[in-house]
């Protein structure tokens, strides 16, 4: 099916969906009224009657079917009518978005035509300008960039808005389909609430409450003691950790390291068996690595102290919001696998984490950042790299991107 183009969506007048919601809330009342006069002026008549028999106890199934239709059309009126007020909202802050988009833009020297193709407006360059762009090949790539940029924030606006209308209609339907035992057959009215949420609604949700404050004693190198810097080439290279890993990893003396080596390293082959690796961050590969991670964990030290060593993990100063909040997300899902499957074995868990990944359980980060998807919703050639700062960066009191972290301790360079 076609989706939207940019010239139909910026022809289309979404307030009729408000026009629409406004009519099913008129018929939803005028089947209330029907049901009433139902009620009083035919069952009510023949219930005060002398009628008896067969025919009377299948008239009053009948009847008491009708009855019973009649107030599940006036509830499904106003279900859909409240799913199209908010189908409404969600569509008019989506072409919102869109037009805010070609309006900023427009104002960066661009143009936007009818079919949303972005292209330079070179009579809104100075004449430096100009001559530099036909002189300096550096210069020109920069200005060819920049159309790039604008296309693909407005190509993901068109898609935005695709997304909402494919999820409308989705709904629609899943409001208008009677229950399997509806007593009135397949025709009959369902008065069940469908609620319409906006796509991206529990992506966005995800990214804003998975997030953890950054560790106050920052990052340090460990091992930190002489002890377990003797067992390093044992248990692996020095690596940057927060200060609450490191005072748990320190509990747990050389032997408790190795194992918890062990761990790491069946987490990562595992996910390299499953998923292509790319650069092990974002996809995934790393989704599943995250997941099956805490799994094992769970499994060997429980579920309270492996979410207590995996929280710590990801509060890096400078850690990437969208990347903080796929790992802590993805490690409680994990931890869930493991607490569903108590006597599972590894491969087994295994199994779980990469079936959770595929069913789309679980989220990555799409190309171009800003947002997480679930994994079943992109492909792994479609991730990419966070964009958003850190909390504290946009405080001034972080330490950006360059030490955020490990995919798991020691590894990758997402957290």
């Amino acid at each position: 099916m076609m989706g939207l183009t940019f010239r139909d969506i910026m022809a289309a007048d979404v307030t009729e969906l408000d026009d629409a919601a406004a009519a099913f809330r008129r018929m939803s009342k005028r089947f209330g009224e029907l049901r009433a006069d139902y009620d009083s002026r035919v069952r009510g008549c023949l219930s005060r009657s002398y009628w008896a028999g067969v025919a009377k106890v299948q008239y009053d199934e009948v009847a008491r079917v009708s009855s019973g239709q009649f107030g599940d059309a006036k509830e499904q009126a106003q279900n859909i009518a409240a799913l199209l007020t908010k189908a409404c909202d969600d569509l008019a802050d989506r072409k919102g978005s869109l037009v805010k988009q070609v309006k900023a833009a427009e104002d960066d020297k661009m143009s936007v035509d009818a079919d949303g193709r972005v292209t330079l407006d070179t009579t809104k360059l100075n004449e430096g300008e100009r001559l530099a762009r036909g002189h300096d090949p550096t210069y020109a790539a920069i200005l060819d960039e920049e159309v790039a940029k604008w296309q693909s924030r407005i190509d993901r606006a068109v898609e935005a808005v695709n997304h909402a209308d494919a999820a409308i209609r989705s709904t629609l339907v899943r409001a208008v389909e009677p229950p399997d035992d509806r007593a009135a057959g397949a025709n009959g009215f369902n008065p069940d609430k469908v609620e319409y949420t906006p796509p991206g609604f529990k992506e966005a949700r995800i990214l804003r409450d998975y997030q953890v404050d950054p560790d106050p004693g920052g990052t340090v190198g460990y091992p930190r003691n002489w002890v377990l810097h003797a067992g390093a080439l044992i248990t692996g290279s020095a690596q940057s950790v927060t200060e609450r890993e490191a005072d748990m990893l320190d509990e747990m003396g050389i032997n408790g390291l190795l194992d918890f080596k062990g761990i790491k390293d069946t987490a990562f082959a595992a996910a390299n068996d499953r998923f292509t690796p790319g650069d092990k961050n974002d996809n995934h590969n790393d989704a599943f690595r995250h997941a099956y991670w805490n799994a094992l964990m769970t499994k060997k030290y429980g579920t309270e102290w492996t979410e207590k060593f995996a929280t710590a993990h990801e509060a890096r100063p400078g850690n990437p919001p969208e990347r903080e909040a796929m790992d802590l997300y993805n490690n409680e899902v994990g931890r869930r696998i493991a607490q569903e499957h108590p006597g599972a074995s590894e491969e087994e868990l295994a199994d779980q984490v990469e079936k959770a990944v595929r069913k789309g359980e679980m989220v990555v980060i799409p190309k171009g950042g800003g947002r997480l998807a679930f994994s079943d919703d992109i492909t792994s050639d479609e991730t990419g790299d966070p964009t958003l700062p850190a909390p504290e960066d946009e405080r001034g009191d972080g330490s950006g991107y360059a030490d955020s972290g490990g995919s798991v301790v020691g590894e990758g360079s997402g957290s």
